[in-house]
């Protein structure tokens, strides 16, 4: 819940299930992750955020169109205990350039018992907003909420999982469906950025078979094994197999790919 210190102080904090490191890390690297995507003062919807992780750095956000705004500047960072950072917002909702006139955000990440974290922000100096300050206070009083940040560091737990019952299991297990995994290798022949042409053709056709609904899932690998992408067909073997007989990046022999047959349950998406 957030309180009011004083005049020109607002407080609310946290406990999560997550050590203060954790903790830290999520709300600064991912804070794209929690942060509610309706706060913001781009013009365009907010497509990611980016907290850079040094003093002088900024917190930057970026809209569905590629414009940016650079919202505040990270004045301390002192993980995991401790970071600190401006509010570069006038009391207009527009970007404040005056550094004398703008507020700041301490947050402190407190261990407590039982590997847990109190994390606690506090937004202070807003009087420094100049005239019509007390808008500005009242505005981030009803609007700082951790509640974001305390659903995303709820996910953290492993073994914290919903209970299945046996009625569930079997349910689920009846609507199971025969499916062709396909796993894509790249060859010696494929050589960035050599190939990249090629590479662009193959990915055109992957999502030409995803708006086909032949290709459920695709999943490019980006690390160093050989292994360039999975996916997930509708289709028997046989099927798979003259699809990827076609595809520009096998037919340039820059792919090879082997197919097993599965089952899993429709529905299953990516997030």
């Amino acid at each position: 819940m957030t309180q009011l210190l004083d005049d020109t102080t607002v407080r609310t904090s946290v406990e999560v299930n997550v050590a203060p490191a954790r903790a830290f890390h999520l709300f600064t690297t991912e804070i794209g992750a929690w942060w509610d995507a309706d706060k913001h003062i781009l013009q365009a919807p907010l497509a990611e955020m980016e907290f850079e992780p040094f003093v002088g750095g900024q917190i930057i956000d970026r809209g569905t169109d590629g414009s940016e705004c650079r919202w505040a500047r990270v004045l301390a960072y002192d993980p995991p205990h401790r970071v600190v950072f401006s509010w570069d917002i006038d009391v207009h909702w527009q970007i404040e350039t005056d550094h004398a006139r703008c507020s700041e955000i301490e947050i402190t990440f407190t261990a407590v018992t039982g590997g847990r974290t109190r994390v606690e922000l506090t937004h202070r100096h807003l009087d420094r907003h100049g005239p019509g300050w007390e808008s500005m206070r009242d505005a981030v009083a009803g609007g700082w909420s951790l509640d974001g940040f305390a659903a995303l560091a709820g996910r953290e737990r492993v073994g914290e999982l919903p209970t299945i019952s046996d009625e569930t299991m079997h349910a689920r297990l009846r609507q199971a469906k025969p499916y062709t995994l396909a796993l894509l290798h790249a060859t010696d022949t494929c050589v960035r950025p050599d190939v990249d042409a090629t590479i662009w053709e193959h990915g055109r056709r992957n999502m030409a078979l995803v708006e086909a609904g032949e290709l459920l899932i695709v999943i490019p690998v980006s690390d160093q094994s050989g292994l360039a992408g999975i996916g997930v067909f509708a289709g028997d073997i046989n099927r798979v197999a003259a699809i990827l007989d076609g595809d520009p990046g096998v037919q340039a022999g820059i792919f090879r790919y082997e197919l097993h047959p599965a089952r899993g349950f429709p529905g299953a998406t990516l997030t």
